[in-house]
């Protein structure tokens, strides 16, 4: 359940962003403008959220769907829309909005999907890589037996 109120608020993110850009500025359909809002929200949702936000943070994820998002609306843009617009600043400033935003859906999607801060164990008791709480376990060095002179 918590996947699919994630999509329905990354969708609902999308095609507000995507209307007042494309629909408003620059006179797109509201069906090229909807059919844009699915293809983002899919694709960026598996590629950036589930997969390389826990790998590379909010900032690595948030740079991916930029780029995601700026090569969707392009590509889309060129090839579906006969406009007469510059594909490549609306898809620009439509994907550096959407940015902004992934930026707050990242820490949703991190704390509510993936899990990663969860207050229900208690940290006390759980020994974890990231913590950098690592432990060395100390010995003495065995020495060498000494050396007989005589065989020498």
């Amino acid at each position: 359940m918590d996947y699919v109120k994630a999509l329905l608020i990354k969708f609902v993110m999308c095609l507000a962003v995507l209307w007042i850009v494309l629909g408003v500025f620059y006179n797109i359909t509201f069906g090229h403008v909807l059919t844009l809002s699915l293809i983002i929200t899919g694709v960026s949702f598996v590629l950036g959220d589930l997969y390389l936000l826990p790998r590379f943070e909010n900032w690595g994820a948030t740079i991916a769907d930029f780029f995601l998002a700026l090569a969707i609306i392009w590509l889309y843009s060129i090839t579906f829309i006969d406009a007469i617009f510059p594909a490549v600043t609306a898809a620009a400033l439509s994907a550096l909005i959407l940015s902004v935003g992934e930026i707050f859906f990242h820490r949703y999607v991190d704390s509510q999907i993936l899990h990663v801060q969860d207050d229900t164990v208690n940290r006390d008791d759980q020994m974890t890589v990231d913590d950098r709480n690592l432990q060395t376990e100390f010995g003495e060095e065995i020495d060498p037996p000494p050396e007989d002179e005589d065989q020498v």
